[in-house]
């Protein structure tokens, strides 16, 4: 079983340092046991990262936009595993307001990182292209390669065929408790053409062209790529593939 000395030990040789800005995407039991639970991850990460350092994890929850149901600040939890529910609920952490796709973060850049609101979700004023200007690191931690939503980014400032923009209108409710009607996009995939989403192509890109170290912590699988190298790679690849990233699925 994993324990708080061994994690911080396994961050720092799969290679996060002090004072990096890291978005993480984390499945706990595919660690396949941590002494202490989801909050020993989160206290390792941190203390790896130090001071200086800037820990962002998902807190994406898609109920606002497939059943209009109200998102607040506040209260609403995340759909992305315990972790991400565990530092939304520190409090240490602070969150980006947008009721689809948010972020909590702890750490130094996370006032900067949550003060201005956007609209899109993977538009150029959001976390997203902020993690290429802070040459941030993304890592997944699981038991198979799931790939980054940084991918959608990537589309969405490449204007690819398969997304297009839908908003999405409904009840916000921001830190001060103040309820009002607003509305977000996305640049989602065209379904009614039969389109998929795919990561392991891209994946196995990101590995040959060494941008993409692959380890193991525990029994997790760990993946790690620094945001710009992503987005170079990634983009690269779109323009040689258009389709690299999504696959027709019959109707």
């Amino acid at each position: 079983m994993l324990d708080y000395k061994k994690l911080v030990t396994e961050f720092k040789r799969i290679g996060l340092v002090e004072n990096d800005v890291v978005l993480i995407h984390s499945s706990f039991k595919s660690f396949g046991g941590v002494e202490g639970g989801p909050q020993t991850v989160i206290d390792a990460l941190i203390s790896t990262l130090g001071n200086g350092g800037t820990l962002i994890v998902p807190r994406f929850n898609f109920d606002f936009s497939t059943h209009s149901t109200p998102w607040d600040i506040r209260t609403t939890p995340s759909q992305t595993g315990i972790i991400s529910e565990f530092v939304r609920k520190d409090p240490r952490s602070i969150s980006v307001f947008h009721p689809i796709y948010s972020f909590s973060i702890i750490g130094k850049h996370g006032k900067a990182l949550v003060k201005h609101r956007y609209k899109g979700s993977y538009s150029k004023d959001s976390i997203f292209h902020k993690l290429r200007i802070l040459d941030a690191k993304i890592l997944q931690i699981d038991r198979v390669y799931k790939g980054t939503t940084m991918f959608h980014y990537v589309e969405e400032m490449l204007g690819v065929d398969y997304r297009f923009f839908k908003d999405f209108t409904g009840i916000v409710t921001d830190e001060n408790g103040k309820s009002y009607e607003d509305t977000f996009n996305i640049y989602v995939r065209d379904v009614e053409r039969g389109f998929a989403t795919v990561v392991l192509p891209i994946g196995k890109i990101l590995e040959e062209e060494g941008v993409m170290k692959i380890d193991r912590i525990g029994n997790a699988q760990t993946w790690c790529t620094k945001a710009e190298d992503l987005y170079r790679v990634t983009a690269n690849a779109i323009k040689k593939n258009p389709h690299v990233l999504c696959k027709i699925i019959s109707q």
